[in-house]
């Protein structure tokens, strides 16, 4: 599984600024405000994540729970 970045408001590939209506920018808003399982607090814009089926994760908090052998998946 490859970490990725959930693209910052405004930028080429990220959601538009303010609250449009287009789905591809609530699903990235939704995700930004979901909490990751591990520490959480929310996911937010520009920080490296893992995502598997609805569960988003901080990518730090699932390498360190990886190292310790206690990953969630």
């Amino acid at each position: 599984m490859a970490a990725g970045i959930l693209p910052r408001p405004g930028t080429k590939a990220g959601p538009c600024v303010g609250q449009c209506k287009h789905l591809d920018c609530v699903e990235a808003r939704e995700r930004a405000a979901s909490l990751c399982l591990y520490c959480k607090k929310r996911v937010n814009f520009g920080l490296r994540i893992y995502q598997h089926g609805d569960y988003t994760v901080h990518a730090r908090c699932h390498e360190e729970a990886c190292e310790r052998n206690a990953g969630l998946f």
